[in-house]
């Protein structure tokens, strides 16, 4: 019985960070179980001139690393091995290569969170601190050499960008690496989503300040632009934090209720939906990523028949963030009821 529904779920479903791009699964499964990093060098030789598709590359290469392959640990030190994942070898061969240092700083980090664990961080023990510490101060190493040798990139500062978020860097550090990541790329992506994961109040941020910048980009960016769906990347930030720190925050069906009866926030869907969803625009490389958090949107603010097309877009493509957010408890199962509702809905 149990195999019958995991062999369900595992049609209905896929969690593979890749998604639905062949060159990178192919990509990370050659790196990862091959030891052949000839289809992931090649990958990511060809987005030198897309900075979007560029930054997703290296995340999810470098995330490829984590959960055990390349990062044992020494049981006489404690320590992550650091030069036993793929990336680390690589790195090692190409000191010249921006491409092979930048992957390798990502997987540092990957690493280091695997280390300290998704816990907050009052549960996270010192030892797990002391570690992930090491490790990103080894990633800001390897991401210097990366930004030295592909000065015009923005992808560096990027990564740079997470290193402080992940530290909790004064604000005037971020704000230096902000204007030189949006001088080299004024929409980047991945970029917004960083700087959106900073004002969190889960990082010492706000409420006030998320929404802040969330509704101030989408004001100006343009039609097609997936910086429209900011704001309702930032609702689930907040549903999350209510749901989970505040003593008062209430249930998940009673924060839904309170994003239902919000205009504003009803307001930021419509934008997304009517701005970015249906208009014509080329899918840029974390699509699938923004649909999966306008359909837990739609879905947690009681519009399921708008959800269907959005669930329709995703197709397989579930992510476990935000699905793992509500109720926190399994993403697929939320997923997969959500997708039924919007069915029936539609």
């Amino acid at each position: 019985m149990i195999l019958t529904v995991w062999r369900l779920l595992t049609r209905q479903i896929d969690i593979n960070l890749a998604q639905d791009d062949a060159v990178l699964r192919e990509a990370c499964t050659q790196a990862r179980y091959g030891s052949d990093i000839g289809p992931a060098r090649k990958a990511l030789a060809a987005t030198r001139d897309d900075y979007d598709r560029r930054a997703r590359y290296v995340r999810v290469l470098a995330e490829s690393t984590a959960r055990g392959l390349g990062s044992r640990v020494d049981r006489t030190t404690g320590r992550v091995d650091t030069d036993a994942a793929w990336t680390d070898g690589w790195a090692s061969r190409a000191p010249a290569d921006p491409d092979a240092q930048l992957v390798r700083a990502r997987s540092l980090m990957a690493r280091a969170w695997e280390v300290r664990g998704g816990d907050w961080a009052a549960a996270v023990r010192p030892e797990q601190w002391a570690e992930f510490h090491r490790l990103l101060d080894l990633a800001r190493q390897v991401n210097d050499r990366a930004m030295r040798l592909a000065p015009e990139d923005p992808t560096p500062w990027v990564n740079r960008l997470d290193l402080l978020i992940d530290e909790s860097a004064p604000l005037e550090d971020v704000e230096e690496t902000w204007r030189e990541l949006t001088k080299r790329d004024p929409w980047h992506q991945q970029g917004h989503v960083l700087r959106l994961t900073y004002h969190c109040r889960k990082w010492s941020g706000s409420h006030e300040a998320m929404f802040g910048f969330a509704r101030s980009v989408a004001a100006t960016a343009p039609a097609g632009s997936p910086l429209l769906v900011l704001p309702v990347r930032a609702a689930a930030e907040w549903a999350l934090w209510e749901q989970e720190r505040e003593p008062d925050g209430g249930t998940a069906d009673e924060i839904s209720k309170r994003w239902r009866e919000d205009p504003v926030m009803q307001s930021d869907l419509d934008n997304a939906l009517s701005r970015w969803f249906h208009q014509p625009a080329t899918r840029h490389a974390d699509w699938l990523d923004d649909a999966n958090f306008l359909a837990y949107g739609l879905v947690r603010a009681g519009r399921d028949a708008e959800a269907a097309p959005v669930f329709a877009s995703i197709g397989r493509y579930m992510t476990s963030v935000p699905w793992s957010w509500w109720g926190l408890g399994r993403g697929d199962t939320a997923f997969l009821r959500a997708r039924r509702r919007a069915r029936r809905a539609a």
